[in-house]
């Protein structure tokens, strides 16, 4: 069994590896890094193969919006089953053209969950080996998680049928 990294310690590895532009932050005993995109891949890589982390396990990649102003975050979650300690990944995106670099081919199982978060965000996965829908039918327009996607419940619609207390008295 290794010995979990605190998350100065990510911080400071991190920082060695790829430099300033990393920002690494304690989130309840879990440390976060936030990485610039075009560092994504390669940073991933490294959680994976650096003996110190040792990250094995990828449980979950998704996506948040931020409003059109501050854009999209991809988030990934990575678990080190040898040393017992996790590394969240957040990587920004602009609101126009969300890109970033698949990692199905790093992480197997991060296949569906960039297919979903594709599909839900508009997030585009570069290289994903199935870019098709996971969950939705082909012929569905617009991305469902994403806070300008219109809700038909927010939609002002006629009602159907009579107003109440309007009815028609039968003779």
């Amino acid at each position: 069994m290794g010995r979990p990294l605190s998350a100065d310690e990510v911080a400071e590895r991190l920082r060695a590896r790829f430099g300033e532009g990393v920002e690494v932050e304690d989130q309840h005993g879990h440390a976060v890094a936030t990485v610039p995109v075009d560092r994504y891949r390669e940073v991933v890589r490294f959680l994976r193969d650096d003996p110190a982390f040792a990250c094995d396990f990828c449980d979950f990649t998704g996506g948040v919006d931020l409003g059109p102003e501050r854009g999209f975050e991809v988030v990934s979650h990575f678990y080190s089953t040898e040393h017992v300690h996790n590394v969240r990944l957040k990587v920004r995106l602009p609101h126009e053209e969300p890109v970033i670099d698949s990692i199905a081919d790093l992480f197997p199982t991060c296949n569906w969950h960039e297919r979903e978060t594709a599909e839900m965000f508009g997030i585009r996965f570069e290289g994903h080996p199935l870019p098709v829908k996971l969950l939705l039918p082909e012929p569905f327009e617009g991305f469902p998680l994403r806070k300008d996607f219109p809700l038909m419940s927010r939609e002002a619609k006629p009602w159907p049928g009579a107003v109440e207390g309007e009815e028609e008295e039968e003779e």
